[in-house]
C-alpha cells in the first residue's frame, strides 16, 4: 500500500481520473452555455420556443443554437450525443439553467 501511494497508483486513481475528465467536460459545456446566454441576452432575443426538446420544431433560439454548436464543436457534439443516447440526465439545457445563468449574470453586473 505504501509503495502504491508513493507512485499515486491507488485503486481509486482510475475512478478519480474519470471524475476529473467528466468535470472538465461539464465545465467546458457550461462555458459554452454561458456564452450563448450572454449573446441572447445582449441582443434581447427570445430563449425558448413552444418546445424544449432538441431537434424539434419551434424549440427556440437557445436550443437551436445548441444544435448549431453541435455541428461545429466537438465538446457540444459529445454532450448532445450523450443526451440523445440517454447517457446523462443532467444536461444543462433546460429552462431552469437558462434562468439561473441569467440571474447569476445580473447579480454579477449589479455587483460591478
Amino acid at each position: 500500500m505504501c509503495e502504491r501511494l508513493k507512485f499515486n497508483e491507488t485503486i481509486d486513481k482510475v475512478v478519480y481520473d474519470q471524475f476529473k475528465k467528466e468535470r472538465e467536460h461539464r465545465k467546458q459545456v457550461l462555458f459554452r452555455i454561458i456564452a450563448l446566454v450572454k449573446y441572447l441576452a445582449k441582443y434581447n432575443l427570445a430563449f425558448r420556443g413552444t418546445n424544449e426538446k432538441l431537434y424539434q420544431k419551434i424549440n427556440g433560439n437557445f436550443l437551436g443554437a445548441i444544435e448549431m454548436f453541435e455541428e461545429f464543436n466537438p465538446i457540444m457534439k459529445d454532450h448532445v450525443r450523450r443526451i440523445t443516447n440517454g447517457e446523462i440526465h443532467v444536461h444543462y439545457l433546460g429552462h431552469n439553467i437558462q434562468n439561473e445563468v441569467i440571474l447569476l449574470l445580473v447579480d454579477e453586473m449589479m455587483n460591478h
